[in-house]
């Protein structure tokens, strides 16, 4: 089945189903991966793989000054003067700092999921600027990184509202649905697989997968979404584009799981 058969399916039964609580699937999941990983702290979650290789966790504290462009280059498109002489910065509170552990949020008025990409356009689209792409690292990358930046240490607290829980109940059906040609789910290898390895990588497991996004990768910022979409790709998979409702409803799932947990926003990575 298509990616995108899957999502409609998901939407339909959505419609109708009794759902357990967003609170009472966290507190399940933590328990089953506690259970899987007893030697592993819950705080090291957020470390993603590198809290299952001490090689990996050495090479990313080596690294810790390799996303300094990136959060610079976002820095100054934060700050930077439109031309009515307001800037992002402007848009939000505190000028932006420790709101990206709130994000996605929903909006009741929207009625739909709301990332900090989408947060960022609805800014630059209020004072006629032009729009960047969620799924550009050259644009929106430094962005969102340097904007997530300046929650590093604030623990992520999402919230599942009134009207927001048909969206979460679907980015859970997406996660835990087999899919493409591996049939796999992506709770095959994140919540089965989570501690085990795939090839010389440790698999991450889903609690903490929010925490660290983006990823410095070959001096680029890697959003969640991106890499969500290459997991897709790689169990053959038909992709969403990054931006679309049901990447923002997995994304949304995804954050969820790791309320509690602090950011840890933009650590190097070799791939």
């Amino acid at each position: 089945m298509r990616f995108h058969s899957l999502a409609a399916a998901a939407f339909a039964a959505a419609a109708c189903a009794c759902f357990a609580a967003p609170e009472a699937i966290r507190a399940e999941l933590t328990a089953r991966l506690q259970k899987q990983l007893p030697e592993t702290m819950l705080s090291d979650y957020a470390l993603g793989s590198a809290a299952f290789d001490p090689e990996l966790r050495d090479q990313i504290n080596e690294n810790a000054g390799a996303n300094a462009d990136v959060i610079a280059a976002g820095k100054a498109a934060w700050n930077a003067k439109f031309k009515n002489g307001r800037s992002l910065a402007g848009c939000f509170p505190n000028g932006g700092r420790r709101i990206a552990a709130v994000y996605p949020q929903y909006d009741p008025h929207l009625k739909r999921v709301i990332t900090l990409e989408m947060a960022i356009n609805q800014c630059l689209k209020s004072h006629h600027q032009p729009l960047l792409e969620p799924g550009d690292a050259a644009t929106m990358g430094p962005v969102v990184a340097y904007l997530r930046s300046l929650a590093v240490g604030q623990k992520i607290a999402v919230r599942v509202p009134a009207g927001a829980e048909d969206g979460f109940e679907l980015g859970r059906r997406l996660y835990f649905s087999r899919l493409g040609q591996r049939n796999f789910a992506c709770a095959s290898c994140h919540v089965q697989g989570a501690g085990k390895r795939y090839g010389d990588m440790a698999i991450s497991p889903t609690i903490g997968q929010a925490t660290h996004w983006p990823t410095i990768r070959d001096g680029k910022p890697v959003s969640l979404q991106a890499r969500v979409r290459e997991c897709l790709e790689f169990m053959g998979a038909a992709p969403f584009p990054i931006g679309s409702e049901e990447l923002n409803q997995l994304e949304y799932f995804i954050t969820y799981l790791s309320n509690g947990l602090p950011v840890a926003a933009s650590p190097w990575r070799p791939r």
